[in-house]
């Protein structure tokens, strides 16, 4: 796939209900690193910077939303719900059904791997048109489109009788009804740039490793390794 074409932009603003002054920005959110490391000079920079500029727009946006809707609701129910709405998963999850993957510009090995497909790029995609929408057209643009495209994701966090729990709290608890210590959670590789680093992080239950995870954080990648080592664990794992 390669960068947005005007009628390309046109289609992505229509499909999205969107409408960008800087339509560079939408480009660029839509940019996956393979494509500028495969094809230098094609295009300035990938969506990394936005997608970090997202993902604080987006825990924000989340935070408001949810104190808003849930004022009965303690600070660690609400610390579990937000975590959740804008954990990877879910988020990759919304990217997908926008769309964003066939709009994705990704390095040809990238895109043979299926990286259109690939959870960590929708999520990314996604994250990076918030902070694009956020740099067009300030926070209440970025607000607006969040609670919008998320409507079913924040619907869903309200008929829930209770908040959900986060996969490292629910492999905690694992752990302890097996009679075994607390997870450990350990990096097993650092790359990426400084400003947009990437982490494989290894989750250990009783000094045996069930799940490996992803992320563009320590803590995502913890999340996702957590994720990983429950579903080894309900399908008859053992530590």
């Amino acid at each position: 796939m390669k960068i947005l074409t005007e009628s390309g932009v046109r289609e992505a603003q229509a499909a999205l209900g969107v409408r960008f002054a800087d339509e560079n920005l939408l480009r660029r959110a839509l940019v996956h690193d393979s494509f500028v490391a495969e094809f230098p000079g094609a295009f300035p920079e990938s969506n990394e910077r936005l997608e970090f500029l997202g993902d604080a727009v987006l825990g924000l946006a989340a935070a408001e939303a949810l104190a808003e809707r849930f004022p009965e609701r303690r600070e660690g129910g609400l610390t579990q719900t937000r975590a959740a709405l804008v954990d990877k998963k879910t988020l990759a999850a919304v990217g997908a059904r926008l769309g964003l993957g066939g709009w994705l510009a990704l390095g040809k090995g990238e895109s043979e791997r299926g990286g259109a497909e690939r959870e960590s790029n929708l999520a990314a995609a996604f994250e990076a048109l918030v902070g694009a929408l956020f740099a067009d057209g300030g926070y209440e643009t970025a607000r607006e489109f969040v609670l919008r495209a998320m409507s079913a994701e924040m619907d869903a966090a309200g008929a829930a009788p209770e908040p959900p729990r986060h996969p490292k709290s629910l492999l905690h608890e694992a752990a302890m009804r097996r009679g075994l210590s607390p997870p450990e959670y350990r990096v097993l590789e650092r790359t990426g740039a400084d400003h947009a680093p990437e982490f494989t992080v290894e989750a250990l239950v009783g000094g045996k490793r069930l799940g490996v995870g992803d992320g563009t954080s320590k803590r995502s990648a913890e999340t996702s390794a957590a994720r990983a080592a429950l579903e080894e664990l309900a399908q008859g794992g053992t530590p």
